[in-house]
């Protein structure tokens, strides 16, 4: 694997990130059961088990995976077809009767002398490479797809528990200004501005129910089955320090297709210039011929060698060259992105990495502490309504986008794994067919 082991050199544990704890003393929320616990040791260079197993389903169900493995088993046919010989042994019997009476049979094979063959080959073997590396590319794509997703989808059923504990807080919150006013403790407008909040409140929690169903979509989309998603790590894989390589670029799926599909573009030039070569056909013929009483045996032989004089195919060879200039520009632009891909995903996920590690150990108090401290001073008459809502919504506010970030962090890692090149090794992709238990 091309990162560090301290990439996955963390002891982690895989549970659901649970929802904050009661918004007030009347707001209850049921705790989700955690996940197992999963550590991974300094030594691991594999995903853990259950995540491999999941993603290998979704490899199974997905049609865009299944379209590259039959791409890949006919290109390997067609492998198997190009080395084979060119050109098949004609039979030709003859006969006839006239005054001389004659009978033969013949057998003829265009001998391939410039060695068309193994150039067709060579080229067929790099377009299986070619396909190969697309084939990777569209597993590692769906893979990636369906982390992201799951990111998603874990990090948007804790955001709508959350707005489920928000929505429960301000809902008792305008029953008691409700109360309140009818006891002639604050005016009508207080009451009328707890009851906003609490409308704004299922408002916000409709559109995070839709974002959660969105992400489930986007999980569905891959063929992942959401009630297996395992489930996140809470601290995320530390960033590795190793230093860039040019292996990182040349074990890239994209980079691997677009240099087999140079070496193709280059094969191509040699199939061009071996199809200028005349190959040359012999014959050999046996019989007899019959005259009267004369019998005599009949043995020839015949050589025919095609004349490249209307067309001398220089055209062909001309367009492959081209194709091989193009291929190799290819080639090397695919390099240029893969490497500057590789900076944007280290960068990015290390910089949502420290966002949410300095979430994570700010001594700021949470939004169910912060909520029973304002709910008492508002009680007791320190704050007003506009105040306790402004500052309680910021709470809340702020703690659904930090769990948004959590998302946006195992996203950013993905992205950087991919980039590294470090993906099919986690995945115990490389070097393993799909089908392999």
């Amino acid at each position: 694997m091309n990162f560090s082991k301290r990439t996955l050199g963390v002891r982690v544990v895989l549970c659901l990130s649970g929802t904050v704890g009661s918004l007030s003393a009347g707001a209850q929320v049921a705790t989700p059961t955690p996940a197992p616990v999963i550590q991974i040791s300094p030594d691991a260079e594999r995903a853990p088990p259950a995540l491999i197993s999941a993603v290998r389903e979704v490899w199974d169900r997905n049609p865009a995976v299944q379209a590259a493995e039959a791409r890949v088993a006919a290109s390997q046919s067609l492998a198997q077809a190009a080395a084979r010989p060119l050109y098949n042994p004609e039979l030709e019997l003859s006969s006839s009767n006239a005054d001389v009476n004659t009978r033969s049979i013949g057998l003829a094979q265009q001998i391939d002398w410039s060695g068309k063959r193994r150039a067709r080959a060579a080229a067929a073997d790099a377009e299986t490479r070619a396909i190969e590396a697309e084939r990777d590319g569209v597993r590692l794509q769906v893979a990636l797809d369906w982390l992201r997703g799951a990111a998603a989808l874990q990090v948007a059923q804790d955001q709508v528990a959350l707005g489920a504990q928000r929505v429960d807080l301000l809902s008792q919150f305008s029953t008691l200004a409700q109360k309140r006013f009818r006891e002639g403790d604050i005016p009508s407008l207080e009451r009328d501005l707890a009851d906003l909040a609490a409308q704004e409140a299922r408002a916000q929690q409709a559109e995070l129910v839709a974002d959660e169903a969105k992400a489930r979509q986007t999980l569905t989309a891959v063929g992942g089955a959401v009630a297996q998603v395992p489930a996140l790590p809470v601290a995320p894989p530390a960033a590795s320090e190793a230093p860039f390589s040019e292996s990182f670029v040349e074990s890239l799926p994209e980079v691997r297709r677009a240099q087999a599909e140079s070496e193709v573009a280059q094969a191509r030039i040699t199939v061009a210039e071996r199809d200028r070569r005349a190959d040359p056909t012999v014959s050999l013929t046996t019989g007899r011929v019959t005259d009267g009483p004369l019998n005599d045996r009949l043995v020839g032989v015949t050589v025919r060698i095609p004349l490249f004089v209307r067309n001398s195919y220089r055209a062909e060879t001309t367009a492959a060259r081209a194709s091989a200039e193009a291929a190799d520009a290819t080639w090397r632009d695919s390099r240029l992105r893969a490497t500057a891909q590789w900076e944007q995903a280290r960068t990015s996920y290390r910089a949502l990495r420290d966002a949410w590690l300095a979430w994570q150990g700010s001594h700021a108090a949470r939004a169910s502490d912060r909520a029973a401290l304002l709910q008492k001073l508002w009680e007791a008459g320190e704050l007003s309504t506009a105040d306790y809502l402004v500052q309680l919504k910021q709470s809340l506010d702020t703690e659904l986008t930090a769990t948004g970030v959590r998302a946006r962090v195992w996203q950013a890692w993905a992205d950087w794994l991919a980039a590294s090149g470090g993906l099919a090794s986690w995945l115990d992709l490389a070097d393993r067919p799909a089908d392999a238990p």
